[in-house]
């Protein structure tokens, strides 16, 4: 393994071509597209080994292309989001409380905000990203959003949404009425009111969530996907289209996605994190004194929940 300077995770990492998967049913992949490296994207993701209780973590952060360091922000905001929020995976406290998971969530953003504050150090400019955070645990989806990274939703019985509003000027157009399709075709679609860093005069995430009721697919992505199918429909229609095998799995499957943009030419960073979820065992939490089983983080390595360090 190559080392890395202090403070830095990304040094003697190359995250230009990665697809990784926890378990099979939580995968993830990232690119870096048409663009020159660094990749500015980052990827986590944390799921518990047990088939019948799952609960998964998935954390996509864009840094800002205009903040030198933005590819060690993006990578910061991932890995200390996760570590947050990895002992809620194996935690009963909160399995029949979605106020309580969200304010996880919102913990998980802050102390990544504060991370990455502490890395920037005087340099305040040079450290910015958007971060999305997805929560599957014990029946309940929940998400956390600063910045337009997405979490989206495509339940088997075709229910299609996006779960996730984008803190953007494209989106304060549509709030004003304009169509979604002109919107993002706007000159300054792209330019984001809210990020995490130093110089983030805002980071309060947005919150939502549901209680699942019925089996499909949670998608949480850079916008490096869905810049080229941004609606919920078409991004659905996208999903239907690839080829998807008996057996594949969502690291697979998220491959297969990040593929798709890059054919349309990957104009920027492309990075896709899918968990399924099953209705069936999500929807009924276990008995108090069944465990919940081991966390595996997207390093492949497993562990009895993490303290975060």
């Amino acid at each position: 393994m190559s080392s890395q300077e202090p403070g830095n995770p990304t040094a003697g990492v190359d995250r230009d071509n990665v697809r990784r998967g926890p378990t099979p049913w939580a995968g993830g992949a990232t690119h870096v597209g048409s663009k020159a490296s660094p990749n500015q994207d980052a990827l986590a993701l944390a799921a518990t080994s047990s088939t019948s209780n799952r609960s998964a973590i998935v954390a996509v952060s864009d840094g800002v292309s205009t903040s030198p360091h933005s590819d060690v922000a993006s990578q910061i905001a991932v890995d200390r989001a996760t570590d947050a929020l990895i002992g809620v995976l194996t935690d009963r406290e909160h399995s029949d409380d979605p106020g309580g998971l969200a304010q996880a969530l919102r913990e998980a953003v802050h102390s990544a905000n504060q991370s990455i504050a502490e890395a920037a150090g005087d340099n305040s400019d040079g450290y910015a990203c958007t971060l999305v955070l997805a929560l599957l645990h014990r029946g309940f989806v929940i998400v956390a959003n600063v910045g337009d990274s997405r979490a989206y939703w495509f339940g088997d019985d075709h229910t299609d949404l996006i779960l996730t509003t984008d803190d953007s000027m494209a989106q304060l157009s549509i709030e004003l009425g304009v169509t979604r399709d002109v919107a993002e075709a706007g000159r300054q679609a792209h330019a984001i009111t809210k990020w995490l860093g130093p110089n983030a005069p805002d980071p309060e995430p947005q919150l939502g969530g549901f209680r699942v009721a019925g089996s499909g697919w949670l998608l949480v992505c850079s916008d490096g996907l869905w810049n080229y199918a941004s609606s919920a429909k078409d991004l659905r229609g996208v999903w239907d289209s690839l080829s998807r095998p008996e057996g594949a799995t969502a690291e697979e499957l998220a491959g297969q996605l990040v593929d798709w943009a890059n054919a349309r030419g990957g104009h920027d960073n492309i990075t896709v994190g899918l968990v399924r979820v099953e209705q069936a065992t999500e929807g009924t939490p276990p008995p108090s004194d069944e465990p919940s089983g081991d966390v595996a983080r997207d390093d492949g390595a497993a562990s009895g929940a993490p303290s975060p360090e």
